[in-house]
């Protein structure tokens, strides 16, 4: 249970697997979009001056992606059940950006309850 991606020439990309179907890269995005899988993998896909396709793990979901690198472009590899993939222009997608808050210090995690120094044997 699993589906590959391979990018067909600037304009196409081949899914292979749980599910069959060519899919089209939106013709506004200069080569760049985003898929989106049923197990919530989110994947950027950009075409090279070669019309070679290149593909970026942005977000991993419950399955395991896989990148393989090759001279004419990327095989995405994604092994869970997938249901359903769709692709959006790189324009048309927005991502929560990450905040970086730091973990909140929590007194006295680490004591005793006495406040005595723990021996470890």
């Amino acid at each position: 249970m699993s589906v590959m991606i391979r990018g067909q020439d600037c304009t196409r990309l081949k899914v292979m697997g749980d599910v069959e179907a060519e899919l089209e890269v939106p013709t506004d995005s200069a080569g760049r979009c985003w898929l989106s899988f049923s197990d919530g993998t989110l994947i950027e896909a950009a075409y090279g001056e070669n019309d070679d396709c290149r593909f970026a793990i942005s977000e991993e979901g419950a399955g395991i992606a896989r990148i393989r690198r090759g001279h004419d472009g990327d095989v995405l590899r994604l092994d869970w059940r997938v249901e359903w993939v769709t692709v959006a222009a790189a324009d048309n997608a927005a991502r929560a950006t990450a905040r970086g808050e730091p973990m909140p210090v929590l007194p006295g995690l680490f004591s005793s309850p006495d406040s005595e120094a723990v021996e470890v044997c």
